[in-house]
């Protein structure tokens, strides 16, 4: 048990939890979509007394089954720039990760640092690291370990306590708990709201008022579809194919044609349909290069195939990687 859910056990009876779910959305199946986590918004009571010497940190993140059976942690740590006694934010704090089955946690906890003091010093140094938790997902999990190691270990040093916190888990639909699904997850610093909490433009509401007690909110975001399927690897891999194919070089074409095709179809950081539908998008950018000329990555998304295409059923791999595609009952040039 981690340090943070550890407390929360201890604290469970002194702290409201609660989760809203975002109207219109339903549970998220196994391998049919992705979860990311976001700070939605915060309120610090002037109690608090964060002062220039002073500010508060948010350490959390993801913990779902990425790469095989072992859970894998993807959490952060915000930045300084969350610094006055009441704050709105939208801070991404894990990334798109592909939802696999399982049980997904959601850990955070705030913290006050000072800015001259060991926790300080972490977070500020952290903070600047968290950008680098992005695609591909197997490298940013461990860089996210280890960042969170590192502030475990200032925390074991410090024994800083989380000022609010929170431990909350998600599962398949159909298990009995909580299914996986986009909303809000509310913690108060009080045993009971101060009345019918709800989200009201993107802030939390009670009775249709502003809450006045300490809270942090958090946003379960869920997508059937990643909005940037096209990731820096399958990109490059696209412009090095294109270029040695405009320089008269097919050989190193069709080479660098496969790699791709193959490291999409097969990419961990991709659902299997968008693994597929990600690798005909290849296979169809690199061959329309031969004849036509360059088309810009930019426009990628939108020769994207649904992922209820007939063009998906029955695919293979073997059918992407074998050449160019045939138009009109020959091989395009």
């Amino acid at each position: 048990m981690s340090r943070l859910s550890q407390w929360f056990s201890a604290r469970a009876d002194h702290t409201h939890l609660e989760f809203i779910p975002d109207p219109g959305s339903r549970p998220l199946l196994p391998r049919e979509g992705y979860v990311r986590l976001w700070l939605a918004e915060g309120f610090l009571a002037q109690r608090r007394s964060w002062g220039n010497d002073h500010f508060p940190a948010v350490h959390g993140g993801l913990t779902l089954n990425f790469l095989g059976t072992q859970p894998v942690g993807f959490k952060a740590v915000s930045t300084p720039a969350w610094s006055t006694p009441g704050v709105h934010l939208d801070l991404q704090v894990s990334p798109l990760v592909p939802y696999n089955g399982g049980v997904v946690t959601v850990e955070a906890g705030l913290y006050q640092a000072t800015q001259q003091g060991p926790l300080g010093a972490a977070v500020q140094v952290l903070g600047k690291l968290a950008g680098l938790v992005g695609p591909p997902l197997a490298t940013a999990a461990t860089i996210a370990e280890k960042m969170s190691e590192g502030l475990e270990a200032v925390l074991e040093a410090t024994g800083d306590q989380p000022r609010l916190g929170v431990h909350w888990s998600m599962v398949a639909p159909g298990g009995g708990g909580r299914p996986v699904q986009a909303g809000h997850l509310v913690v108060l610093d009080a045993p009971a709201p101060p009345g019918k909490l709800e989200i009201v433009d993107g802030r939390l509401r009670a009775d249709g008022r502003p809450v006045l007690l300490d809270y942090l909110v958090l946003r379960v975001e869920c997508r059937e579809e990643r909005d940037d399927p096209i990731t820096p690897e399958l990109e490059h891999l696209i412009r090095r194919a294109v270029e040695d194919g405009l320089h008269g070089n097919a050989e190193s074409m069709n080479a660098i044609r496969t790699e791709a095709i193959v490291k999409a179809w097969t990419s961990p950081d991709l659902v299997p349909k968008d693994q597929r539908r990600v690798a005909m998008l290849i296979r169809d950018e690199i061959d329309a290069a031969r004849p036509l000329g360059v088309v810009p990555v930019e426009r990628l998304a939108a020769r994207m195939v649904s992922r209820d295409s007939p063009e998906l059923k029955g695919l293979r791999l073997e059918d992407l990687v074998s050449g160019p595609r045939r138009r009109g009952g020959t091989s395009a040039p």
